[in-house]
């Protein structure tokens, strides 16, 4: 089946995803009321957007190198919260509980929160807009939790449990796609991955070594590719300029990819180690960060990493101290202004 090696490594990361969260987040945020207008079934937490006096008023220190902000599933409570950078203040709208699941756009204050344990193979999931209090864009669920958002985060695509593409206009139109959805272009095309093809609009952009199994555009016009779960290898214009062989212990897992391809960030137990795809600012040693989830700046400058109680913001540039905030986070993304 076309798309069907692309999910292989979601869902790998559905159960070492799962299994973090259940280690961080508290015994009491796990159950919950089922979500209105859900269209799954099983154990549910309805994600609920609210302020109150603990949530939405936090003030953390200035992260010099910051810009945008980051929104991340706190450890422990998995509430879904946002923070401005480089101010350090909270926005007031924070989803109170959610399953930990956070698919955030990379621009616009649209959330994909999950809402409750897979259901089969699929994690249920609703779309939040943090910037308007309670509006509820819709639910569905995703097979092997894989979603990816455009780069103007108006849409969203993914593949439900009955394996049907979807691509998604928030508050418009939903469209089915030929297949599960790799990931959107620059320009907004949907990228499909047919065995060791790119394709997309129907044509060939690139030819991997091998099945592609993950796919990312870099905001230097760069592509990389992850292919089989083995290998990740980075193009421009179609031509192949660098690669890296993963050791045995990354192999099957999902990078957490640089904005421009050249580095690669993986969990390892309690660190994240950063590989060199061939042309990483840190160099081809990489370098290793004590924590458990990891985002990149939006210009590749600086990466933020999170633990079970802190979260630390590193200038990889070294020109300043890192910066450290008193709020664990399993998951989190950074985005641009």
């Amino acid at each position: 089946m076309r798309g069907r090696d692309l999910l292989i490594l979601a869902a790998v990361l559905l159960v070492g995803g799962f299994a973090v969260a259940d280690t961080l987040r508290d015994e009491a945020s796990s159950g919950g009321e089922p979500a209105a207008g859900s269209t799954t079934t099983g154990a549910q937490t309805a994600p609920t957007t609210t302020v109150d006096e603990e949530l939405g008023r936090a003030s953390f220190p200035f992260v010099p190198r910051g810009g945008g902000s980051i929104v991340l599933a706190q450890s422990g409570s998995c509430a879904i919260r946002e923070f401005d950078l480089p101010t350090g203040l909270e926005f007031r709208n924070v989803v109170a509980r959610s399953s930990c699941q956070l698919w955030a756009a990379p621009v616009t204050a649209k959330v994909a929160v999950g809402i409750g344990e897979p259901v089969g193979d699929a994690v249920p999931f609703r779309f939040i807009d943090l910037a308007r209090a309670g509006r509820n864009l819709g639910s569905s669920d995703a097979l092997f939790g894989f979603l990816v958002w455009s780069d103007d985060g108006q849409r969203a695509a993914w593949c439900n449990r009955q394996h049907v593409g979807i691509d998604l206009e928030l508050g418009e139109f939903r469209h089915r796609l030929p297949d599960c959805p790799a990931a959107y272009t620059p320009a907004g095309l949907i990228a499909l991955a047919e065995g060791e093809r790119l394709v997309v609009d129907g044509r060939t952009v690139l030819t991997a070594s091998g099945g592609i199994t993950n796919v990312q555009y870099g905001s230097d016009g760069s592509v990389a590719v992850d292919v089989e779960g083995r290998r990740i290898e980075r193009y421009r214009r179609g031509k192949l300029t660098d690669a890296l062989d993963l050791p045995e212990r990354f192999e099957g897992r999902m990078p957490n990819l640089s904005p421009d391809n050249c580095s690669a960030a993986f969990r390892a137990d309690d660190r994240i180690r950063i590989l060199d795809v061939g042309c990483s600012r840190l160099g081809p040693q990489g370098t290793v960060f004590p924590g458990h989830a990891a985002a990149w700046s939006p210009d590749g400058s600086a990466i933020a990493i999170g633990g079970a109680s802190e979260l630390t913001f590193y200038d990889l540039e070294g020109t300043e101290r890192p910066v450290t905030w008193p709020i664990g986070a399993v998951s989190m993304v950074w985005r641009r202004s």
